[in-house]
């Protein structure tokens, strides 16, 4: 009996000293290295909002809601911010509102789609930064992407 309760105990010491042993591994493991922003995944906003680093001075239709708004971390140096709304506003109308805005703040507009008859798109880059924007024609107004990449 005294040999089974000697194992007994033998077995439980260790497997505290076994806990013990993963859960120091798992703090310095932790500590060494932390949590990096998985590379390549969309991290969206709350409905309704924009990610907290895309420049909301991009949404020029002030009278609509975001539907959509995610960043996603390519590198350390390479991150997309998007943002999606719905406006009551037509195709042309929203092309000419950002073309105008983009070569008044700092982007040079790098091609320009406006032949087809359902969207228009832009491409635009300020340095190493580009942006991209289109706008689609809706039952009722039009649905703009806008997504800017930060190098």
């Amino acid at each position: 009996m005294k040999k089974s309760k000697r194992r007994l105990t033998r077995t439980v010491v260790i497997l505290i000293v076994l806990i013990i042993i993963i859960i120091a591994a798992s703090v310095l493991i932790t500590k060494f290295f932390p949590n990096k922003p998985a590379v390549g995944v969309p991290v969206y906003a709350p409905k309704g909002q924009l990610v907290p680093q895309f420049p909301s001075a991009l949404i020029l239709d002030k009278t609509s809601g975001v539907s959509n708004s995610y960043s996603i971390n390519y590198s350390t140096t390479t991150n997309q911010y998007t943002a999606e709304y719905n406006s009551s506003n037509t195709v042309k109308a929203l092309y000419n509102e950002y073309s105008s805005y983009v070569s008044n703040n700092g982007w040079t507009i790098t091609r320009a789609l406006t032949t087809y008859p359902t969207f228009d798109a832009l491409s635009a880059t300020n340095g190493s930064n580009q942006l991209q924007v289109v706008i689609s024609m809706q039952t009722k107004g039009s649905h703009v992407t806008i997504t800017e990449v930060v190098k």
